[in-house]
């Protein structure tokens, strides 16, 4: 009764909750990298160069500052979606992997002792 009740779990309920985590998963790093955010706000000022107010900037000045500002934030937020995206089709991969093997566990140890048995010439 006992190997009935783990096999029902195992495609029954054990498949649901792999899913369901595999859900969960996807959802943390999608919160995680923003991706949408990040494309919305991709050509923004990364982080304006604060001075003090008396401090007189020419055109030039406040034009090169705007440049690189806008330069680096655009860098810095397209790596982050680049490595976001490269993530997120290794969390696919990794999930589909999963769910092909999934099925096959349960009999992996009976699989391993006829190996041994053929191999080893009991």
């Amino acid at each position: 009764m006992f190997w009935v009740d783990l096999l029902g779990w195992w495609y029954g309920a054990g498949l649901k909750d792999l899913s369901i985590k595999f859900n969960a998963l996807f959802s943390s790093t999608s919160d995680f990298f923003s991706i949408s955010l990040l494309a919305k706000n991709l050509f923004q000022p990364y982080r304006q160069t604060l001075t003090v107010s008396n401090y007189k900037r020419t055109f030039g000045e406040k034009i090169t500052d705007a440049l690189v500002s806008r330069t680096v934030g655009f860098l810095v937020r397209l790596f982050l979606i680049l490595f976001g995206g490269i993530t997120f089709v290794l969390e696919i991969f990794a999930m589909v992997l999963t769910f092909i093997v999934w099925p096959f566990i349960p009999f992996a140890p009976l699989v391993l002792i006829g190996l041994s048995v053929l191999n080893f010439g009991f």
